[in-house]
C-alpha cells in the first residue's frame, strides 16, 4: 500500500491469534458478492430455492446452529450470518465460518473460494491459509514475531524487501519461493548497507559483511562466514539470483528457513547498531 509504503501509515502486522475489523468485513464481503449477490437467477443459491433445497446462507446458518428462519420474523439468515461474522463472533470463529463456507460448495467453486480467500488473507498478512480447504497457520508465533519484528524496521530499502519476501512466501495458491529467497537476503544486503554505507557496485552484501567492523558492529567471525556462504548460494553462476538451473525450483523449506534467518540477522543489525548510535550521540553530550 502507498500508505505504508511512504511511512503515512503503521505497517500492519501479520496477524496472528486475533484478527482485525477490515478483515472480517473483506471476508463478509467475499462471501456476500460470489454467493449471495452474484450469478441472479441462474445462481446455485436461487437454483436451490427454486427447488426447495436449503441455500447456502441457510446450509452455513444449519452448521453454526443457528434456529432456522427468521428471529421474530425482522432479521433473515443473511443478517443473522453477517452480524455474527463482523462483530458477533471470536477471531477464531471467522475462520472456522470459511471453513464451513467452503465445505457448502462444489469441486470447481471450492477451488476459486479458497484462491479468493488466500489472495486475501496474503493482502491483509493474514498468519494464516486455506490449505486443502482447511484453514493452517503458515508458520509458529516466534517465528511470525521474528518476521514482523523486520517487517516493522525503520529502514525502508529493508522493510520493502522484507515485506516483497513474505508475500512471495506466503501466497499458497502461487507461492514464488526462489524470489522469496531474493528478497530476504537483499534485505539483509541493504541492511548492511545502510550500516556501512555502501552504494553503487561495492553496495553488495559479500562487500557490506566484511565491513560491519568499520561501523563498530562486530559480529562473530563464524556468524560473518555464515552468511558470506548464504550470500554465495544466492549469487553464484548457478545461484538463485542469477537465475542458475540448479534452482529453478527452491523448496518451501528453504524459503521458510532463510526468510526466517534473514528477519532474525536484520533484528540482531539494528538493535547492535541502535546500540552503538545511541552510545555515540550520549558521547557527543557529554562532550567526549
Amino acid at each position: 500500500m502507498f500508505s505504508e509504503k511512504y511511512g503515512y501509515k503503521a505497517v500492519q502486522a501479520i496477524q496472528i491469534g486475533g484478527i482485525s475489523d477490515k478483515l472480517r468485513t473483506r471476508i463478509w464481503n467475499l462471501f456476500y458478492h460470489a454467493e449471495i449477490q452474484a450469478g441472479g437467477l441462474s445462481s446455485p443459491r436461487i437454483q436451490s430455492a427454486f427447488k426447495g433445497e436449503p441455500t447456502i446462507e441457510e446450509k452455513i446458518a444449519d452448521k453454526l446452529g443457528f434456529l432456522a428462519g427468521s428471529s421474530n420474523g425482522t432479521i433473515s439468515t443473511i443478517d443473522r450470518i453477517k452480524e455474527y461474522l463482523t462483530i458477533g463472533c471470536c477471531w477464531y470463529e471467522v475462520y472456522d465460518f470459511v471453513e464451513i463456507h467452503l465445505s457448502c460448495l462444489l469441486e470447481d467453486a471450492k477451488k476459486e473460494r479458497a484462491k479468493q480467500y488466500n489472495e486475501l488473507f496474503v493482502d491483509e498478512k493474514s498468519g494464516y491459509r486455506v490449505v486443502s480447504y482447511e484453514i493452517v497457520q503458515i508458520t509458529n508465533p516466534i517465528e511470525l514475531e521474528t518476521i514482523e519484528t523486520a517487517s516493522l524496521t525503520p529502514y525502508d530499502a529493508v522493510k520493502q524487501h522484507i515485506h516483497k519476501a513474505i508475500e512471495k512466501y506466503g501466497d499458497l495458491q502461487a507461492p514464488d519461493y526462489e524470489n522469496s529467497v531474493k528478497e530476504s537476503i537483499s534485505a539483509v544486503e541493504a541492511m548492511c548497507c545502510i550500516i556501512t554505507g555502501l552504494s553503487g557496485k561495492q553496495a553488495t552484501l559479500g562487500n557490506a559483511i566484511k565491513k560491519l567492523k568499520d561501523a563498530s558492529v562486530h559480529i562473530h567471525p563464524a556468524m560473518e562466514r555464515g552468511f558470506d556462504a548464504l550470500y554465495g548460494y544466492t549469487s553464484d553462476e548457478n545461484g538463485i539470483r542469477h537465475g542458475g538451473i540448479n534452482f529453478q525450483s527452491v523448496p518451501e523449506e528453504d524459503a521458510k528457513y532463510m526468510l526466517i534467518t534473514c528477519s532474525a540477522f536484520i533484528n540482531y543489525l539494528v538493535e547492535k547498531w541502535s546500540k552503538i548510535q545511541t552510545k555515540e550521540n550520549m558521547e557527543k553530550l557529554n562532550g567526549e
